[in-house]
């Protein structure tokens, strides 16, 4: 039997294979005032999945345009790099080759490497000047190019709705991440993302911070030219809301927060302990504006603030039910921020401590650490054309995180008489800051009590060898922390007792 051999035909050959990084991830844009900053994380792998990514820079293109209508086609990427300006190009570092160590001179410090790592966040700022704000227009020459026959006219106008004509939206800047291998392949992150150039609202101006051991309470005054509701909608039962407060209007002073004040038992109060009154209007020059401080002892201040900001109106007036006809803006909103110094210089996305936008003028940070200072900026947010618009960051306002907290009272405290002393025990106070016990004595029924120790005992156990046979004595004792000077507890209960 003769063997056959099949015969092989070449095919076309195949095209080359062509090394694309993966597109940058966690892209977001945000503007705060005249500072617009871009974020992004780099690669680590090809768009083919293969390690590590073939990834030299990353380039960030910014172009500002005049949104029309109908909106114009999207430019593809070789023309909206054609259109726009380059903001910054990112060097990015190759990994390092595994198994491959390089020997370092100890004598000599190590270089700063100026390129960025793969897998990393990277942040750049750019600041809106003059030039920015003027727009480009790449599809001027394609409306040029389009002309409208006779023959394509209508024989008869078309009627229209009167109505209120669509304008443009406003100027706009678009951003634009590309990353670059090493062949010069380029990739566009998978987003561009625009920010509005429109005046950016005013920040609020005027703080009052308090604090607890437990939260810190940040309030602040509304800012000049807040947004506010226009109009309520309709309640389910279709009543007007007479007697309701009505927004008033918006040129008006905001009326302050008002605040729930939770009073202790004080003989000179009207009011008994637990009992809680309101006060409103509360203006934050009423607070102390100057003030930056714990919250008295036994006064808790909790703000009780409206679902959306209220403007001063007539006292009187009804609000009548109402269904929008169209989209209004939504009211503003607020971010809060704590701002960190980076010692190597480097930029950061300023990053709100709140995860959604606050709609109330407040905010609580539970993060208390006594002894640390805390330093707080607040944005004002509006949206423009459905985009987020921020204020430039407020003033920072600071505030140390002083102790001036006591410890509780201890409690339990039990005293029994034995020949020539007085023994004494208590329950030991749950607080990790307390240093010891100061033990009080006097002689009934004066209320003179003094120490019988120059420092705190530190268990929860002391003999009163001092003690006269036969004289009854009154005990108290009060725990002291560790601050300097300590803060000292109330007194616990008091116990009558003396050596036999």
């Amino acid at each position: 039997m003769v063997p056959l051999w099949g015969c092989g035909v070449k095919g076309p050959p195949l095209a080359p294979l062509v090394v694309v990084p993966a597109r940058v991830t966690e892209l977001e844009v945000r503007r705060l005032g005249g500072e617009v900053y871009v974020t992004f994380t780099l690669p680590t792998e090809n768009r083919d999945g293969s390690e590590p990514a073939d990834l030299v820079r990353v380039d960030v293109y910014g172009m500002t345009t005049q949104p029309r209508l109908p909106p114009d086609r999207t430019l593809d990427l070789e023309e909206f790099e054609a259109a726009a300006t380059l903001v910054e190009s990112i060097a990015v570092r190759p990994p390092a080759t595994p198994g491959v160590t390089t020997a370092a001179d100890p004598a000599k410090e190590a270089p700063v490497e100026p390129r960025s790592e793969q897998g990393f966040p990277v942040v750049i700022a750019e600041t809106l000047a003059a030039a920015i704000l003027v727009p480009v227009d790449p599809w001027e020459d394609e409306r040029d190019d389009v002309e409208v026959e006779d023959d394509e006219m209508p024989e008869t106008p078309i009627v229209v709705p009167l109505m209120t004509p669509l304008l443009p939206g406003p100027l706009q800047r678009e951003y634009v991440v590309v990353g670059v291998s090493s062949k010069g392949n380029e990739v566009e992150a998978a987003a561009r993302i625009v920010v509005p150039l429109v005046d950016s609202p005013v920040p609020p101006s005027a703080f009052v911070i308090t604090y607890t051991e437990e939260v810190i309470n940040i309030m602040w005054e509304l800012p000049a030219g807040v947004r506010a509701t226009v109009q309520m909608p309709a309640s389910s039962t279709g009543e007007s809301g007479a007697g309701a407060t009505a927004p008033g209007s918006v040129t008006g002073a905001p009326a302050a927060a008002a605040l729930s004040v939770t009073i202790p038992a004080d003989p000179d109060l009207s009011l008994a302990a637990g009992q809680t009154a309101t006060r409103t209007p509360v203006t934050l020059s009423e607070l102390s504006m100057q003030a930056v401080r714990p919250i008295d002892e036994g006064l808790s201040v909790s703000p009780v603030l409206p679902s959306r900001p209220i403007f001063e109106g007539p006292a009187t007036a009804s609000i009548l039910p109402s269904r929008p006809i169209i989209e209004w803006p939504p009211v503003s909103r607020y971010d809060i921020y704590e701002i960190v110094d980076v010692e190597d210089g480097s930029t950061l996305l300023p990053s709100p401590l709140n995860t959604m936008p606050l709609t109330n003028p407040a905010y609580a940070d539970r993060r208390v650490e006594l002894g640390v200072e805390r330093c707080y900026e607040v944005t004002t947010l509006d949206v423009v054309g459905g985009l987020d618009v921020r204020s430039p960051l407020s003033a920072e306002t600071c505030v140390i995180l002083v102790d001036v907290f006591p410890p509780q009272a201890p409690e339990g405290l039990r005293a029994v008489g034995t020949d020539g002393a007085v023994g004494l025990i208590w329950q030991p106070n749950d607080e990790d800051d307390v240093a010891g016990y100061l033990v009080l004595r006097g002689v009934p029924p004066g209320d003179t009590l003094l120490p019988l120790t120059l420092e705190p005992v530190p268990e929860n156990t002391y003999r009163d060898t001092t003690a006269e046979p036969g004289v009854p004595y009154v005990y108290v004792v009060r725990a002291v922390d560790l601050v300097t000077p300590p803060n000292v507890s109330p007194p616990s209960n008091r116990v009558e007792s003396g050596a036999r």
